[in-house]
């Protein structure tokens, strides 16, 4: 998504310049790991001030992706304080509960930084409520629809027979898909719903595809064993091979836990794939209840299981919830549509400095 904010920026006629390469994340809630990264995000960013400054010029803005307690940015308010430019954050969240927990260091930065804020970023609608009280009433919250580039996908095409020979899967009956990295946590638990659920469906007739790989991988393959004959797993793709076999599927499946809106749920509605999800997070953002996918609550597997048995049952309807789902994308969802609205925000934080 950062490199996807990047392609809209310059799309919209923007120099984008990536000035440090500085991560400030701490996973471990390590007090001394966190005052040394303060301190060298803060020896960069008077660094950067001094050079913008003897160079005679500085940038538009600043531009950050994703602070938030665990990586808060030691930089950017810094560098735009000292500049007098405006200071934009992307997909930020703030949680409350880190008030006394072990980032209350990162967590007071992230604080600090939506409060010099000029304007919010959105992705996430679950996020707006804690940002909204954080800002200060003169930061813009713009709220985005998460998007994609729609160039591959364009260019993909569907070759059944081709993924069919290379991967060993069935010609004959549904093919389901999903695109997953196989990690602990949440996509672990999703590939263990995902499991669960499927086993409940031996009845029908389908075949799953499950594109990804990681850490994980030979708990994920445990989990099919049961019904691994109809389970297929290729590892890691390129992107052009995964559109392929997106657009060779018939339905995208994924129990989504706590997922935070989707990026692969997006990317296969605009291969024409109708959703089966859990309406968890942004998710709902994305896909359209009965109009481009079907979505339960999250961790219901017996309502998982009745949307995927209805559109296994129903080609016809899942076909056109795939067609408006490939609209929507094209409409709603294009890299260069949010190219155009972060330009009329950048003019008009311009015209407000």
């Amino acid at each position: 998504m950062a490199r996807l904010f990047q392609t809209a920026i310059a799309a919209s006629g923007h120099e984008v310049d990536l000035v440090s390469h500085f991560r400030s994340w701490d996973g471990s809630g390590d007090e001394v790991r966190q005052r040394r990264l303060r301190d060298i995000g803060l020896n960069i960013a008077s660094r950067l001030v001094r050079t913008y400054m003897s160079a005679g010029h500085k940038p538009e803005l600043w531009f950050t992706y994703h602070a938030y307690h665990k990586a808060p940015d030691w930089i950017g308010p810094y560098v735009c304080a000292a500049l007098q430019i405006p200071y934009v954050v992307a997909e930020a969240s703030f949680a409350p509960k880190q008030n006394d927990g072990p980032w209350r260091m990162g967590h007071e930065q992230c604080r600090s930084g939506l409060r010099a804020a000029d304007a919010i970023i959105s992705l996430n609608r679950q996020d707006d409520p804690c940002l909204r009280a954080t800002l200060s009433p003169c930061c813009e919250l713009l709220e985005l629809k998460p998007f994609m580039s729609l160039d591959g996908v364009s260019t993909a095409v569907a070759d059944r027979e081709m993924v069919a020979g290379k991967w060993g899967v069935p010609l004959s009956g549904p093919w389901l898909v999903c695109v997953a990295m196989m990690r602990e946590g949440d996509k672990l638990d999703s590939f263990t719903q995902l499991a669960r659920t499927l086993g409940s469906l031996r009845d029908e007739r389908w075949y799953l595809i499950i594109v990804g790989d990681g850490s994980c991988r030979a708990r994920v393959t445990q989990m099919f064993e049961p019904i691994g004959s109809r389970v297929t797993m290729t590892g890691l793709l390129d992107r052009d091979s995964i559109y392929t076999i997106l657009r060779s599927s018939d339905v995208y499946v994924w129990p989504a836990v706590n997922e935070a809106y989707g990026m692969a749920l997006l990317e296969a509605q605009a291969c024409g794939l109708p959703v089966v999800a859990a309406a968890t997070g942004g998710v709902p953002q994305i896909v359209e209840h009965r109009r481009t996918g079907l979505l339960s609550a999250q961790s219901d597997l017996d309502m998982l299981s009745r949307h995927i048995r209805e559109l296994l049952r129903d080609p016809l309807s899942s076909r056109r919830m795939g067609s408006r789902a490939e609209t929507k994308c094209r409409s709603q969802h294009d890299v260069l549509q949010v190219g155009h609205e972060l330009d009329n925000l950048f003019t008009r934080l311009r015209h407000h400095q």
